[in-house]
């Protein structure tokens, strides 16, 4: 019998008072891989917790997992190759449906967690007509505002589709942003919602990092440092520019744009002031781009929610964002960093000049102290934990 049909037939016997929980993580690319990790890293053996993970060639969760998790842990690695990635966005998870359904008979599941990704509805129904909740966690209420090559544009198009689906049919939910919690809790008010605060990103790989990366070996000034996956709406040419028109920025400074993705910027036009590394920065890499940046730039046009303060935080770098909204409740709350008008070149010059000329060693404590406070692994334990045994 198949494992669809052992689901559909009801034939998982489960105690009442079992609270046992998996958790899935369906991608590591750009920033989740540090996201679920640090997560679930939160976690010890003796947790009624388990985890299943869709891993790349690179192996980044069986590398980021802590060793003492692996034991009740699948991972499950697939190629990460231009067909899979079609045909995982066409299909969604059902390549690897199976197996995660093989996870829950075999371990009892009463609750599955979607850390990131979502159940394809076929999946959902089949779980809750098992009696097995679903709690998924939504990450961008709303697409980016931002111009998308084609492609970026289907694969959005597809995946928001689905996720209006998956919210309309899911009862948990639960979010990193106060605004999308809120957001959310309007809209479906007979669903249960829940808050757990954004996790750093400083994985134990880039906190002891050490590798310098190549190119930075041929600047011989201090550096602006932009650090990311390259995406429009992260305001990228904003920055460029505002760089770019400034004599005394020119003079003084290198501009670093670090980060894999399409640029949509003309580099012949770039002066010998920028570098552009244009590739997928390694982990042991971060520290040093970090820890030797005359200051960070996140240029964002919009940004829900987001992990990179944690890194330029943890690092006490210098810190300069827009002013969306995320951004501003971290920055006025903490004091760790100075805003600019959010699309405002002329602004974002004036900002970047006056981080550079002033004392920074207030905001790099105020930085430390929120990253101490704030980016607490035990606090979003325990408030998963609440909500995996209906506590909250």
């Amino acid at each position: 019998m198949s494992i669809w049909k052992s689901f559909q037939n009801g034939i998982i016997d489960r105690g009442r008072n079992m609270k046992r929980t998996l958790i899935v993580a369906t991608t590591s690319y750009a920033g989740m891989g540090p996201y679920v990790s640090e997560i679930v890293n939160t976690f010890s053996p003796e947790d009624d917790v388990y985890f299943f993970f869709h891993d790349y060639e690179d192996d980044f969760f069986k590398r980021n997992i802590k060793k003492e998790l692996h034991k009740k842990s699948v991972f499950f690695k697939q190629a990460n190759s231009a067909i899979n990635k079609l045909k995982e966005l066409l299909l969604n998870s059902e390549g690897y449906d199976s197996l995660i359904l093989d996870v829950c008979r075999e371990f009892q599941i009463q609750m599955v967690h979607y850390i990131n990704g979502l159940p394809s509805i076929k999946m959902q129904r089949c779980l809750e007509q098992n009696g097995i909740n679903i709690l998924s966690t939504v990450h961008d209420l709303s697409p980016h505002e931002a111009k998308k090559v084609w492609y970026k544009q289907f694969r959005q198009i597809v995946s928001y589709k689905r996720m209006k689906e998956n919210l309309l049919a899911a009862k948990l939910l639960v979010t990193n942003s106060q605004n999308q919690y809120e957001e959310l809790s309007r809209r479906f008010p007979e669903k249960k919602v829940y808050f757990h605060d954004f996790p750093s990103l400083v994985t134990s790989e880039i906190a002891n990092g050490t590798k310098i990366p190549v190119e930075l070996n041929h600047i011989n000034k201090p550096y602006i440092l932009f650090f990311g996956r390259i995406e429009e709406y992260k305001g990228i040419r904003l920055l460029f520019t505002a760089f770019c028109k400034s004599q005394e920025l020119n003079n003084n400074y290198n501009l670093v744009i670090a980060g894999n993705g399409q640029l949509n910027i003309d580099t012949q036009k770039a002066n010998s002031n920028v570098l552009f590394i244009n590739r997928y920065i390694h982990d042991e890499e971060i520290a040093y781009m970090y820890k030797h940046a005359a200051c960070v730039v996140y240029p964002y046009i919009s940004a829900t929610q987001s992990g990179v303060l944690s890194l330029a935080f943890y690092f006490k770098t210098p810190t300069l964002t827009s002013n969306v909204s995320f951004f501003r409740k971290i920055i006025e709350e903490s004091q760790g960093g100075l805003m600019f008008e959010n699309g405002d070149v002329d602004d974002l010059t004036e900002k970047i000049i006056a981080l550079l000329h002033m004392d920074v060693s207030k905001m790099k404590q105020n930085q430390a102290d929120y990253y101490r406070l704030n980016y607490n692994p035990q606090a979003i334990k325990n408030t998963l934990m609440d909500i995996y045994n209906n506590r909250k």
